[in-house]
């Protein structure tokens, strides 16, 4: 994405943070991002194409934050719970602190589902490629789960997945995944 693209995107984010998305009109934006609404529908086939776009930004910056955690030299369980929870926080911040969040969720589903479900898979990897290599290097044990690297990925995930979707806060949410990788470290917490 261009800069300029980039650009009408963040502003169009501030605006469906703050209006919803059904309240929000390409005028809204176009003011946000200091042009005409003309000159926006050049970048922009509408507010739906916009708002995908949005979408294909926040959830790639949101891998970014988990990619850059994963890479961090940190220990198993450590490494793992930054990533998560910079991944969610990353993600989720938007939709848990504007007043049409839910509104904004339900919009991603409706009008970005294949972003979505491309964005979970490359998260499934990351953490398959993580356990593994934790596993490689004797980081952790998986014998007393009865999990293979895959069954632990899929199970952070799951988990993961369900804190992201629970009503409460972000700091909620943090706390839950913290909590988690705690109970994981002591599960596979090597002989």
């Amino acid at each position: 994405m261009d800069d300029r693209k980039q650009q009408i995107v963040a502003a169009a984010g501030e605006i469906f943070i703050r209006y919803g998305f059904k309240k929000t009109s390409m005028q809204d934006i176009a003011d946000a991002a200091m042009m005409s609404r003309a000159a926006l529908y050049l970048h922009f086939r509408n507010k739906e194409d916009l708002f995908r776009s949005l979408m294909q930004w926040h959830h790639a910056g949101a891998l970014q934050e988990a990619e850059h955690a994963f890479r961090a030299p940190l220990p198993f369980a450590e490494r793992m719970e930054a990533a998560l929870t910079r991944f969610t926080l990353a993600l989720m911040a938007p939709v848990k602190t504007s007043a049409h969040g839910e509104e904004l969720f339900e919009a991603n589903m409706r009008l970005a589902p294949d972003i979505t479900t491309a964005t979970s898979a490359h998260l499934k990897a990351l953490l398959q490629d993580d356990v593994a290599l934790a596993a490689g290097r004797g980081e952790l044990s998986l014998d007393a789960t009865g999990l293979s690297v895959a069954g632990l990925a899929d199970l952070l995930y799951a988990c993961v997945d369900g804190i992201k979707k629970d009503d409460n806060g972000l700091e909620k949410l943090e706390a839950r995944v913290n909590a988690l990788m705690r109970l994981v470290a002591a599960a596979t917490r090597p002989a």
